[in-house]
């Protein structure tokens, strides 16, 4: 797939391209739609199928104050926006200059003359130009105008559920991994570096891996059942596991702030070094809720349980069948 990044670079690719807009951020089911009816009507018409996405997110834009997490990193999202079959990404630049753009001044300037679409698809619900001022009904008139054609795909819903980014989030946040994973397409994982903690997992007979925390979405508090990939030069090696995300409350009882989140993984029937590694820790479902326990003895204990019960989760829904990285659309089994 080839890649342009910055509007000052997006320029007109040639043949008749079918372009699919959106902010992608997750790549969930509905974005997927998007983006596969475009590969498909561009398959078609002998067309290239091309993505247009927007950097950065235009809520980190146009509303700071809400401080919004993104589900991956940009990287991700491209590679992700690849594996469906797209033919090129363009990247714009979404800044306040941007953004005061009025539907017409984007649909000429962008769509007709650095892109020269001849096809758009969005989803249903898609609003663009100053102010969301403008939808599908007013982007199909200006494409009457300006030449090009204009798809739009049905919402896309999980059980009466809507699938939006907004919501994957607040799911996430909640510590339902395996209903976000549903409306995902694939199980939600996040990477980061291992770094040296208190080593209080070792002593009490859990060796964990705490890893730096990513910028992105991580899930709420608790025990996780968890695919590790440890990423190495010659390929990554999977492993599964029990992960903790929270403070620590058994070991900071008393204490009158305490807000650190930490993000530890214990590896199942994996004995060595860790250490300046990089993991990706694939979330599958949710063991329990975090908690504080009345001694080390009692959290001994439960986190025995936790194990077993992360191994039988674990054991219930298969790998995919590639142990590689997340970069593909994963099954969720």
């Amino acid at each position: 797939m080839k890649l342009a990044i910055g509007t000052p670079n997006i320029q007109p690719p040639g043949g008749h391209p079918v372009v699919a807009i959106g902010n992608f951020d997750g790549l969930h089911l509905g974005h997927q739609a998007i983006l596969r009816q475009a590969v498909a009507h561009a398959r078609t018409r002998a067309a290239l199928a091309v993505a247009l996405t927007f950097e950065p997110h235009p809520t980190q834009v146009l509303a700071p104050e809400r401080e919004m997490r993104l589900l991956y990193p940009f990287q991700t999202k491209i590679r992700l926006i690849e594996a469906l079959g797209v033919d090129m990404t363009f990247v714009a630049d979404f800044n306040a200059a941007f953004a005061r753009q009025s539907p017409e001044v984007f649909a000429q300037s962008i769509l007709r003359d650095r892109i020269g679409c001849r096809t758009v698809v969005v989803g249903r619900d898609y609003r663009f130009g100053k102010d969301r001022a403008g939808d599908v009904a007013t982007l199909t008139a200006l494409g009457r105008t300006l030449g090009f054609e204009v798809i739009s795909t049905d919402p896309v819903g999980m059980d009466g559920i809507p699938v939006r980014s907004s919501r994957i989030r607040a799911l996430l946040h909640e510590g339902d991994v395996a209903l976000a994973a549903r409306l995902l397409g694939r199980h939600y994982a996040v990477s980061g570096k291992v770094i040296r903690g208190d080593g209080r997992g070792k002593s009490i007979g859990f060796p964990t891996a705490n890893i730096r925390l990513p910028n992105e979405v991580i899930p709420g508090p608790g025990i996780y059942a968890a695919r590790i990939h440890v990423l190495r030069a010659e390929g990554p090696r999977a492993f599964d596991g029990a992960v903790y995300l929270g403070a620590n409350p058994t070991f900071h009882q008393g204490e009158a702030h305490r807000s650190e989140i930490r993000l530890e993984a214990h590896l199942l029937d994996f004995d060595g070094d860790l250490y300046d590694r990089r993991l990706q820790v694939t979330f599958v479902d949710r063991v329990r809720g975090d908690e504080a326990f009345a001694n080390p003895d009692a959290l001994i204990q439960q986190m025995r349980r936790d194990v077993e019960r992360a191994r039988a989760l674990l054991k219930a829904v298969p790998p995919p069948q590639s142990e590689g990285p997340f970069l593909g659309p994963w099954p969720t089994g």
